[in-house]
């Protein structure tokens, strides 16, 4: 199975910037990393009016993919698929991996981003599976890193998440 981890933390936390750095970190070592971020909008659409695969949603079709030399673009509804069944669907070729967002995928390690300036309540105290806390203040849980650590994090990362992931035969049963 390829192993999933989520960063979780209030809008503005700093999530993103350090999902990017931790990323950057694990490719330079050799890992190939997938991202998939959570958002709140609705109706984001990055059809332009008139294009061909706008012109096939404007239809009805539900499922429309984009190939590109470079690139390759799908659009779909969403019917709701948890983070688990996402990522092995999407990139069963990597070696991890990282959601943005997804606070309540059910089984998921999460590591919680938080800043003093956003602070609220700690989702840690209301959300199962998080494994670690990264902050730019002091907090009280059992693995924490400063904002200013995503060296150690990366570490931490690859030790828990990676180190017996390369390699292994994957097999992925929908029940």
């Amino acid at each position: 199975m390829i192993p999933i981890l989520t960063f979780i933390g209030w809008h503005n936390s700093g999530k993103t910037t350090v999902v990017r750095e931790v990323v950057r970190k694990l490719r330079g070592r050799g890992y190939k990393i997938a991202v998939i971020k959570s958002t709140e909008h609705r109706g984001l659409n990055i059809d332009i009016h008139g294009s061909d695969s706008y012109l096939y949603r404007k239809d009805g079709i539900e499922s429309v993919a984009l190939i590109c030399p470079d690139t390759m673009i799908t659009f779909q509804k969403n019917i709701g698929e948890d983070l688990k069944h996402l990522a092995f669907r999407l990139f069963p070729y990597v070696d991890l991996v990282i959601g943005e967002g997804f606070k309540h995928a059910y089984g998921i390690p999460k590591i919680e981003v938080t800043r003093a300036s956003e602070s609220k309540e700690p989702l840690r105290d209301s959300i199962s599976d998080v494994c670690a806390v990264v902050s730019d203040y002091e907090v009280s849980f059992d693995r924490v890193f400063s904002i200013n650590q995503v060296g150690e994090l990366t570490d931490f990362i690859e030790n828990s998440f990676l180190s017996d992931s390369k390699d292994d035969v994957r097999l992925f049963l929908d029940s």
